[in-house]
């Protein structure tokens, strides 16, 4: 009963009728991480899939030097580890957990026949497999057209849509990140994160709430909505953000 718990909300398998995610359940384990846990790392075979069923994890690469990019935040219904799909795959990024994580697993070839026989779990992973590729895209072409201050309001928009919630005028991330962290993410150093950061709050476009935890303002959230968002000006009397320090 533990691994039909452990599939009965995801949105993978909301296609399926009750039997159905009975006679599939037998095909899942549900394995536990500790926060800081390696789930698999880089250069590992790759030998199950996974989808997120409680807890947080980060996927990343390292460098040559060492350094952590950090590629995305994964929460819960978020399926990873893909690449078993393709013949003698290699795992080419590292997870681990960010907290206490629990995951539904699903072993190579039980997930193969998974998707033969059923072809909307099949479509379903098709589109993750878009989005991720649409995301690799937005990600790449900020790095080619933003500068510093764009590509990090975008990437805390981003998450804010993705791993937030609504708090009045803005959007909340769920979880705190560091300076660090937000270096990985869109290529720069902490230093240089850091005084954007204070940018960025001193404009109105972000603040911190009484945890800590960044809010993104509505206004900027649907300025990024479209498909060619505003770039950020440094005369931002136009922008209907948070008040300014000292307003």
């Amino acid at each position: 009963m533990k691994y039909l718990n452990c599939m009965m909300d995801l949105w993978l398998f909301d296609s399926l009728n009750p039997q159905e995610k009975t006679e599939i359940s037998r095909l899942f384990r549900r394995p536990e991480y500790l926060k800081n846990e390696y789930l698999f790392s880089e250069g590992e075979p790759a030998s199950a899939v996974f989808v997120v069923a409680k807890g947080r994890v980060k996927l990343f690469k390292t460098a040559e030097n060492g350094r952590e990019i950090i590629l995305a935040y994964l929460t819960q219904n978020q399926l990873f580890g893909e690449e078993i799909l393709f013949n003698d795959a290699i795992r080419t990024i590292t997870a681990v957990a960010m907290e206490d994580t629990r995951l539904c697993a699903c072993y190579k070839s039980d997930f193969e026949n998974l998707l033969s026989q059923n072809s909307q779990i099949a479509v379903k992973v098709i589109r993750t497999l878009s989005e991720k590729i649409n995301n690799i895209t937005e990600t790449l072409a900020d790095m080619a057209i933003y500068d510093i201050q764009n590509r990090l309001a975008r990437t805390l928009a981003r998450l804010a849509k993705e791993h937030g919630e609504d708090v009045g005028d803005g959007r909340r991330l769920n979880f705190r990140l560091t300076h660090d962290d937000l270096g990985s993410l869109v290529g720069a150093s902490r230093v240089m994160v850091t005084n954007v950061i204070k940018s960025l709050k001193k404009s109105g476009i972000i603040k911190d709430d009484i945890d800590h935890k960044l809010v993104v303002s509505q206004w900027f959230l649907n300025d990024f909505s479209d498909e060619m968002p505003k770039f950020i000006r440094k005369d931002s009397s136009a922008c209907k953000c948070f008040p300014k320090p000292g307003e």
